[in-house]
């Protein structure tokens, strides 16, 4: 098993032991929400659908995207890891539109590549106020739940926002997948997932995304590699 798939391994059990009390559908938030029903996603410059359900969570993802150098000297994505920290409080202000490239630039800056020391350098950077109280989840890939063969995307709140509610997740299936409007050698591509499993979401867009391209060729055999992105993540309808 690749380190990189280990890793993904262990995230995982870590954060299904953290759930397996039994409890009830539903439990308070953790973090500091603010309600975004009525936000507006703004898709300018890409051919993403528009959402079918209202917006329930605006997150702002720190994290890493995940490669492996095939034979053919190119890279693959295998997956991602990311802090994912509550936005939705910042909707309608100034500092809103801009909140993923001002991570990026305070992640990207910084000499770790510790998805879970994230928290400290955004906070450092000013970028999220209180962001230990403003963590939604996790994001992160799983063995697909319906094939139990690939990975698929989970957003997992189990942990942080829904403390203890083994509900608090949704596992996404890619539907539609748009380059980036700017600088697409560096910025991973929009995207638009709906649910798989899970009671979360109905819907999940990733957007505004910086960062998160792997170098164009590699030396077949070489060591995975860890690129450092942000993105917007909206999360729309759900049982939350």
């Amino acid at each position: 098993m690749s380190l990189m798939l280990k890793s993904i391994v262990s995230v995982a059990l870590l954060l299904h032991a953290s759930a397996a009390a039994p409890t009830s559908a539903r439990s308070d938030k953790k973090c500091r929400v603010c309600g975004v029903s009525s936000a507006e996603i703004v898709l300018t410059g890409s051919t993403l659908p528009t959402p079918s359900f209202a917006p329930t969570f605006i997150g702002l993802g720190v994290g890493t995207q995940n490669y492996t150098c095939e034979s053919t000297g190119t890279y693959t994505n295998v997956g991602a890891l990311a802090e994912l920290f509550d936005a939705s409080c910042l909707y309608g202000t100034s500092s809103f539109t801009d909140l993923s490239s001002l991570a990026f630039r305070a992640w990207n800056a910084s000499a770790t590549s510790d998805v879970f020391e994230s928290e400290a350098i955004i906070s450092a950077a000013r970028v999220i106020t209180s962001p230990s109280e403003s963590t939604l989840g996790q994001h992160y890939f799983v063995t697909n739940p319906v094939t139990g063969t690939g990975l698929s995307p989970k957003w997992d709140f189990t942990s942080n926002a829904f403390a203890g509610n083994p509900a608090a997740f949704v596992v996404g299936s890619k539907i539609d997948d748009v380059t980036a409007p700017s600088d697409t050698a560096s910025n991973i591509d929009w995207l638009y997932l709906t649910n798989l499993t899970g009671a979360l979401a109905n819907e999940i867009y990733r957007i505004d995304t910086q960062g998160g391209q792997p170098p164009a060729s590699c030396i077949p055999g070489s060591a995975e590699i860890f690129v450092k992105y942000t993105a917007m993540y909206w999360l729309t309808g759900g049982s939350f």
